[in-house]
């Protein structure tokens, strides 16, 4: 992983106003698409491309203030950033719902459901 792109990522994801902002909304909304097995990779990377980009603005308005924002993150680091957060978010959906099965199954079984 890209230095700019390790940085962009512990910002964006320690961030409580990105959380509360946008990251939150993005993760509902890619839960809605899995859950109803419409869920797109692509797509959803693209959110996140969005949202390390707003990251990236606002890590270059608090820490630096002059001179371009892009130059700072470019977009290889930005799309690093993005991939990752998908593929950890994508990850972590999967578990869920294999947890959700597997409790669902567990409670069949206790309760002698076939």
């Amino acid at each position: 992983m890209m230095i700019e792109a390790k940085e962009l990522y512990l910002y964006a994801i320690n961030d409580g106003d990105l959380y509360r902002q946008q990251r939150e909304h993005i993760e509902s909304n890619l839960q809605r698409k899995f859950k109803k097995g419409v869920y797109d990779s692509e797509k959803a990377a693209t959110l996140w491309l969005r949202f390390a980009d707003n990251a990236a603005q606002k890590y270059h308005k608090e820490f630096c203030g002059n001179g371009k924002w892009f130059g700072m993150f470019n977009i290889d680091a930005r799309r690093e950033v993005a991939t990752l957060m998908e593929s950890e978010h994508h990850s972590e959906m999967k578990i869920q719902a294999a947890e959700y099965n597997r409790d669902f199954d567990d409670y069949d079984f206790a309760h002698g459901i076939n």
